[in-house]
């Protein structure tokens, strides 16, 4: 006991070192508070509880001849130890219930600090939503708590009972006061579970078994009324449980017959009766019985994932886009994004890591302002993964390998000769004018790769950066971390950690920092971990400085008549983090203060939260609509467009989300970052988007934006294309890229003899009032992992081109110029569709002339040229052939 007690003390003192070295403090002190409070009032409830009815039981317990029952043991010996074990039983419980009741501090303090959702109540009972995510977790857990209180007492008195009996001989000698006493914990048991009933009707508001989540016609005619009727049987049973300890007969037919008729109602009425219902009133009417609850279902639904505040357009979808609509959308051109994240990581990894302990974890999409241009980049933090080191010791990993490096900033439009991202921002240290990260700003001491803990301003100075064949070295500049300015805290973090380096290194001063969960989600889920993280934080380039935004959610699944996605049923995007990747600083700005969830942990933790208004400018404009929350609501979206009860029973114009081409296999297109201008308004903005495809089928039916600029951020925008229309679907097209000959053809043959061709994100860009779809190719060797961007594929309507460039591939559907590709359909001047000229290949008789030197050389333009240079590259190499035979 004392080892555990100090083993307690011990986390609680480091916990409250680290929340202190974050200034976070206050958090940890209400935390632990309230935990500390309820493990007492848990323990002490049960110990007074369960002990009196121990204590009760011996008492009442009849007294008979246990010596002659075993007369070579001394049953008072016996009783002694009894007593000892009973009393260790109950301290034993007493530590579990009140764990249980301290691990529920977050279900208390919501119950206690809720805020009203106010709006329309819910429909079946007439309450308030706050009532089903505040007040009702709380009282099934009272509920629960009191009656495994009551089992656990019920079965300690029978165990002393059952112990007194067999001392006797196992005579079946139950006395009045035994009879009283388990009556009445009978009759409250029964009790407890008549509660649970009572509180367990409103479950069915938001029960997903049904037609649609929430109560259905059968819940609310059939259920309900039946769920009543339990509460009085069960009310009932207990009350005559309980008069039977009183009744002066000791029978107890009375309490069975109770508990029978509660148990067969039960049965009857908790099966039979409401499928009787169902079979017999509803199927038959199922569309008029349901709409009602259809209704709520769709209402409720829209409401608890934002869908209800979308702003829903119609779109004219033309079958093109033209020239005009190009010239007035130049923002949208400039920034069409042509790196792929998923083959710019591989690239960044061989261009960038410098060396192999360096990781480039994430390709994250942002926007900057580059030359007064607001310009969409990708960027990537070094991070340093102690994993790849081959050479791992105790000094390496937690004195000298510290932290990771630098980022990696490149346009999405632009790439260099090579088909390689054309770097702004490189190399180590950072150089780039145009996104500068400054020396001391670019270390990465907290990030997404930065698992272990380590210690800092030790009396071995840290590795910084490579330079040639040496490195830089340094000491950490920043304020975080556990300062270890005494033996006793070295002590205790080394108990803790498991570490016993940090109590006998010499390395380590007075002076030094330990810096420990410096993980992104583990460091902000130790200070809120009521918030539900977004799986992809981002980096953002600030002052100079490197920070992480990481977006948090609110959540939950209890949200009436909302259906469940995943184990979820109500979201909202309430809080922004930032996160220092130097200091580890953590701010949570709260960006949305309507919701009552986050307004309910910010009266529990006044201190936590920061209002966004006071978010600098700089960083403010970083912001974005998140991508979790983003597919989360785009999925539900999926049927949750649809307004009418009719169409949403009949399961018409469901939706999908298309699919696309990666490495042979069909799969989802994924939201997307781009930099347009939406229809209807007048100036560019960073937009999230998705388009829809109707259920089993192809062509696109509509899409979605969620936008992240100023006023905007965080809104949705819908726009839905005219059902009379057929507008392509990026299924569709890819299709129409594989079935083109020329590009098929060129694609099989970049896809043999040791490459790979990788095709990247398909693109649905809406320009003016129609589309184009781009796809960026890209080939890479089997042998190595650094993807090059070889070709642009864009689709304009019916056309669709392939070259070295986008501008080049757009101007070729736009009938601006002639494809490059031999065989390939092109677009004369008017814009009427004309066959390509095919080059003839020259006879032997006509062979270019010239030495073997002269000829190669000729052949190696012509394949650079490829496109429509194949044919003569051909010539060149018979000419070659025949030249070489008459020699």
């Amino acid at each position: 006991m004392l080892f555990v007690v100090a083993n307690v003390g011990k986390s609680l003192y480091v916990d409250w070192l680290w929340f202190d070295s974050v200034d976070y403090l206050s958090v940890f002190r209400t935390i632990l508070i309230w935990k500390v409070s309820l493990f007492f009032a848990g323990a002490v409830l049960s110990v007074v509880v369960i002990g009196a009815n121990i204590w009760l039981a011996r008492r009442l317990a009849p007294v008979g001849p246990e010596e002659s029952f075993i007369e070579e043991v001394d049953a008072q010996a016996i009783r002694r130890i009894v007593t000892i074990a009973l009393i260790a039983a109950t301290v034993f419980m007493a530590v579990i219930f009140g764990s249980v009741s301290g691990g529920a501090w977050e279900i208390i303090l919501t119950w206690r600090n809720a805020v009203p959702f106010g709006g329309e109540p819910d429909p079946v009972f007439n309450r308030d939503m706050s009532f089903y995510l505040f007040d009702l977790p709380a009282f099934h857990f009272f509920q629960v708590y009191a009656l495994w209180l009551l089992i656990v007492s019920a079965a300690g008195a029978a165990a002393v009972y059952g112990l007194t009996l067999s001392l006797q001989g196992f005579e079946l000698n139950i006395n009045r006061g035994m009879r009283v006493h388990l009556s009445m914990l009978a009759g409250l048991i029964l009790l407890a579970i008549t509660v649970g009933t009572f509180i367990g009707r409103f479950d069915l508001v938001s029960d997903p078994s049904g037609l649609i989540a929430g109560a259905t016609y059968a819940d609310v005619n059939a259920r309900l009324p039946v769920r009543y009727i339990l509460i009085v049987l069960g009310a009932f049973a207990g009350i005559a449980a309980i008069a039977n300890a009183f009744l002066s007969s000791s029978s107890y037919r009375l309490p069975i017959f109770a508990v029978g008729l509660w148990a067969i109602a039960g049965l009857a009425g908790g099966a039979i009766y409401p499928a009787v219902v169902q079979r017999t009133v509803v199927d038959p009417n199922q569309l008029e019985r349901e709409r009602p609850f259809i209704e709520r279902n769709i209402r409720f639904t829209q409401l608890a994932y934002g869908l209800d505040q979308i702003d829903a357009r119609d779109f004219a979808a033309e079958p093109e886009v033209s020239i005009a609509e190009i010239e007035a959308n130049p923002d949208t051109i400039r920034n069409i994004r042509l790196l792929d994240a998923r083959p710019s990581r591989d690239t960044f990894n061989q261009m960038q890591s410098i060396r192999p302990l360096y990781f480039f974890n994430g390709v994250d999409i942002d926007r900057y302002e580059i030359d007064g241009v607001v310009t969409q980049v990708m960027l990537s933090a070094r991070e340093l993964d102690i994993r790849r080191a081959a050479d791992r010791n105790w000094t390496n990993d937690r004195l000298k390998r510290t932290h990771g490096y630098g980022a990696v900033i490149a346009p999405v439009n632009r790439v260099v000769e090579e088909g390689l991202p054309d770097f702004i921002t490189r190399d180590i240290p950072p150089v780039g004018d145009e996104i500068p990260i400054s020396e001391s700003g670019a270390r990465i001491y907290f990030g997404e790769l930065t698992t272990h803990y380590v210690i800092v301003n030790t009396n071995e100075p840290e590795f910084d950066y490579p330079v040639g064949t040496l490195f830089k070295e340094t000491f950490y500049e920043g304020n975080a971390g556990i300062r270890l300015s005494n033996v006793f805290k070295r002590f205790v973090l080394a108990w803790d950690l498991g570490d016993t380096n940090l109590l006998i290194s010499g390395q380590i001063g007075s002076g030094s920092q330990l810096l420990m969960n410096r993980s992104l989600n583990v460091r902000i889920s130790e200070v809120a971990p009521f918030l539900t993280l977004d799986a992809d934080p981002y980096l953002v380039v600030d002052d100079g400085q490197l920070l992480w935004i990481q977006d948090a959610y609110t959540t939950s699944n209890s949200f009436p008549y909302s259906q469940p996605s995943g184990s979820i049923n109500y979201i909202r995007n309430s809080v922004k983090i930032t996160v220092d990747a130097r200091t580890g600083e953590m701010t949570f700005y709260l960006i949305d203060e309507q919701d009552p969830i986050v307004q309910t942990w910010a009266r529990i933790f006044p201190d936590l939260f920061t209002p966004i208004d006071r978010m600098p400018a700089e960083l403010h404009a970083h912001l974005r609509y998140p991508q979790d929350l983003f597919q989360i609501q785009s999925n539900v979206y999926l049927r949750y467009h649809i307004n009418d009860a009719n169409t949403f029973f009949l399961n018409e114009d469901l939706w999908n989300i298309p699919t696309e081409r990666l490495r042979q296999q069909e799969v989802q297109v994924e939201p997307y970052y781009v930099i347009m201008t939406l229809p209807g308004e007048d100036e560019a903005e960073f937009v999230l988007i998705l388009p829809f495809t109707p259920r089993n089928k192809q062509n696109t039916v509509a899409w979605i934006a969620g936008r992240s600029d100023g006023e905007h951020l965080g809104k949705l925008r819908a726009y839905r294309f005219p059902t009379d229309d057929l507008v392509f679907g990026p299924a569709q097209i890819e299709a129409r890229i594989d079935q083109d000959p020329a590009i098929s053809q060129q694609l099989t043959l970049w896809d043999q003899g040791g490459s790979e061709v990788f095709r990247g994100n398909l693109l649905m860009i809406p320009i003016g009032e129609s589309f184009i779809f781009v796809e960026p190719i890209y080939l890479q060797a089997e042998t190595g992992r650094l993807p090059e961007l070889k070709r642009v594929i864009v689709a304009n309507g019916n056309k669709i081109a392939m070259e070295k460039t986008f501008q080049a591939a757009l101007d070729v559907v736009l009938g601006i110029r002639a494809s490059s590709l031999t065989g390939a359909d092109i677009l004369l001047g008017t814009g009427t569709r004309a066959p390509a000229p095919t080059p003839t290949p020259q006879p032997a008789a006509d062979a270019p002339a010239g030495s073997i030197g002269d000829l190669i050389t000729q052949a190696e333009a012509a394949a650079d040229a490829v496109g429509d240079e194949l044919d003569r590259l051909r010539t060149l190499l018979e000419a070659i052939r025949q030249q070489e035979q008459s020699e």
